[in-house]
């Protein structure tokens, strides 16, 4: 392979080559990485072409424990500096929302690197736009942007006549139970219900970002639907004043506008 890019780049790529070989010793490149630095090299500046960025950039791309880590070490720093400015939000939380737009999904962003420019500098780049993206969706997170046709079914038109004329304060209740019960939701919870109903991702996906089991990202997103369920419910009869069993054909379709409501609250992806 050092022959074909030596071809390709000159022998100035060899130096750069033997930096990568001592620093990353897993990352070997082979045919798919000559084809991989051929594709960007078809720029007349291609001796800028940053060799030693590409070799890390392409090995974290093919989406390896071993590579991730390897990339996030050598950035370590400049992420560090970035979650400073953002300390308002979840620092845990923004590195994996970043590290799932670099490295998951069928398109992983690390591939629109193009070798021209410092690795870091695109990384920090991506990264202050991730950070303000989830800044922006927490302004915008405000239960009273759903519109009230979502929770109108609730109240079921075959309802008893006096619960049917109280429709609108049920209406109103849900938003504020519901506002209530999202914002007490442990952080990984939230996330992991953010990651399945606006990002779109698998179990499997969210359990290799977060290198977990399966299993305990099942779980979580479990207990967060229970959680929105029995607190929701909870809280509307507490303030309705109003026994269970009174309310019951009304709160049937809470799991259905729960659903609803979470795709409003979270309307920009994260991918």
């Amino acid at each position: 392979m050092k022959a074909e890019l030596t071809a390709l780049l000159g022998v100035a790529s060899d130096d750069a080559l033997a930096r990568a070989a001592a620093r990353w010793p897993e990352a070997v490149p082979d045919a798919a990485f000559v084809a991989y630095v051929a594709e960007r090299a078809t720029q007349p500046d291609r001796s800028r072409l940053r060799i030693e960025d590409l070799v890390l950039a392409w090995w974290a791309s093919k989406g390896s424990s071993a590579a991730i880590l390897a990339f996030e070490i050598a950035h370590a720093a400049a992420l560090a500096k970035l979650l400073q400015r953002f300390h308002r939000l979840d620092a845990d939380e923004l590195t994996q929302l970043l590290r799932i737009k670099l490295f998951a999904g069928e398109a992983p962003r690390i591939r629109e690197y193009s070798g021209f420019g410092f690795l870091e500098n695109w990384f920090k780049i991506i990264a202050a736009r991730t950070f303000l993206d989830v800044a922006r969706s927490r302004a915008r997170e405000r239960i009273d942007d759903i519109d009230d046709k979502l929770l109108e079914g609730i109240a079921a038109p075959g309802a008893d006549p006096q619960l049917a004329a109280a429709r609108a304060q049920l209406v109103a209740t849900v938003k504020v139970a519901l506002e209530a019960t999202i914002a007490e939701l442990p952080a990984r919870e939230r996330t992991f219900l953010r990651h399945v109903m606006v990002d779109g991702l698998t179990l499997d996906q969210i359990a290799s970002t977060y290198q977990v089991h399966r299993v305990t990202v099942a779980r979580g997103l479990g207990n967060a639907r229970q959680r929105l369920h029995d607190a929701t419910r909870a809280l509307v009869l507490a303030k309705l004043g109003i026994a269970a069993d009174q309310l019951a054909s009304m709160l049937q379709l809470i799991d259905s506008q729960i659903h609803l409501s979470l795709q409003r609250l979270f309307p920009d992806p994260t991918l």
